[in-house]
């Protein structure tokens, strides 16, 4: 019995590692071969980078009924047909010329990868050690797509390179046909309680502000990172500068979680946002390593203050049915908002004129995060006192009635 459980957990881990490790290199790879595909199709950034506007849109909508349909036809299932459906988007996106037929590919790629990640989320049980690998599966996606993306478009072009992603992603589909798991395991079916501390309605909406403008940057910083490196990282090919800069972000994210675990979840939202509003001017200024380094703090911060949001959201108390779950994907489809802002932005003044649009978003986070710590202070600090620890134990905060 207990080597059947084994088994079981290690198939657990391989599925959720390659839904992780597929999600975030498909979210990686467009914003690379956006560069590649300008250069050999002949038209513009700012034109090419629209064409992936619905893709990013559907890729937050669609990790809303994640877990909704992983319920009814479970979630090993759905993730198989999402594993899939990524491949056989890639092949079409291979197939298809520039223009409305690849938006259409892309919206596709969109929809199965924001399927993708939620359900091999799901499947994992809520101990640290796994929930800690997804998230480095999910960085070892996001930082391989770069660097490969580039070597596959300027070897053999961007429609090659589409179709071996298909491909490979077809055959691990089908390899992760053949792991079984048992999803009546009381690990993966236990819910930790709600918040039910009361809270009034300006920090909600405030805190949602904060959401929505932050996913707003962090995609659009994404999205123009290789062909801003491609223009001013020169002892560097774009796609490894962009690679490195994901890597470092990791190592980042790692730092600034262990600083973080015994502030106060509020006060370090404002830091982490504050501090990161100079950086993305600075990036304006900066080329070569210095820029990559910037870049990849940036990031860092980004990443942290998106992991605060969390234990931030599970403070208040929410109507019935607004999950944090939920809140992040809408924030997600409205990231897409930065694929048109961002090449609004291009258009008319350039790159350099991108960040700073940006620059300007990111203000409005800086600003949320700042009314959030100043509306009502003692009330506030009531329903923050469980998540002085923001990064505490997922078992920890389950003690608290802090979801995960």
């Amino acid at each position: 019995m207990e080597a059947q459980t084994a088994c079981d957990g290690r198939n657990v881990l391989l599925l959720a590692g390659a839904g992780a490790v597929a999600t975030h290199f498909i979210e990686g790879m467009f914003p690379t071969m956006a560069v590649a595909l300008a250069r050999q199709s002949g038209a513009t950034l700012q034109l090419v980078l629209g064409w992936s506007i619905l893709g990013y849109l559907l890729f937050g909508l669609a990790a809303l009924p994640a877990h909704w349909l992983a319920e009814r036809v479970g979630g090993r299932l759905l993730l198989l047909v999402a594993l899939f459906g990524l491949g056989v988007a890639a092949l079409a996106s291979s197939e298809a010329p520039s223009g409305r037929a690849l938006t259409v590919c892309l919206a596709m790629l969109g929809a199965f990868a924001g399927l993708c990640h939620p359900v091999g989320r799901s499947l994992l049980p809520r101990q640290d050690g796994a929930q800690r690998l997804a998230r480095w599966c999910s960085g070892a996606g996001l930082v391989a797509a770069p660097v490969l993306t580039a070597a596959l478009c300027e070897r053999v072009g961007w429609q090659p390179a589409y179709r071996i992603v298909g491909y490979a992603l077809c055959a691990i589909a089908v390899a992760c046909a053949f792991l079984p798991v048992d999803e009546s395991l009381p690990e993966r079916r236990r819910a930790l309680p709600r918040s039910v501390t009361p809270s009034p309605w300006r920090p909600r909406l405030v805190l949602l502000l904060g959401i929505a403008t932050a996913a707003v940057t962090f995609r659009g910083i994404t999205l123009i990172q290789p062909a801003y490196f491609a223009a001013r990282v020169s002892e560097l090919g774009y796609g490894i500068a962009t690679s490195i800069a994901y890597a470092l972000a990791l190592i980042g994210d790692v730092v600034v979680r262990r600083l973080a675990r015994r502030r106060a979840a509020p006060r370090l939202y404002f830091v982490l946002h504050a501090a990161s509003l100079p950086l993305l001017l600075l990036m304006t200024a900066l080329g070569g390593s210095a820029l990559v380094g910037v870049t990849a703090l940036f990031l860092s911060l980004s990443v942290a203050a998106s992991v605060v949001e969390q234990p931030l959201f599970a403070a208040l108390d929410w109507p019935r049915g607004v999950s944090f779950a939920g809140v992040k994907a809408i924030a997600t489809a409205g990231g897409a908002l930065a694929v048109s802002l961002v090449t609004w932005a291009i258009g008319f003044a350039g790159l350099p004129y991108a960040l700073v649009s940006l620059a300007g978003v990111a203000g409005l986070s800086v600003a949320a995060a700042a009314l959030l710590t100043a509306i009502d202070r003692n009330a506030h600090a009531r329903v923050a006192a469980p998540v002085l620890r923001p990064f505490q134990s997922l078992e920890e905060r389950g003690r608290e009635g802090v979801p995960p």
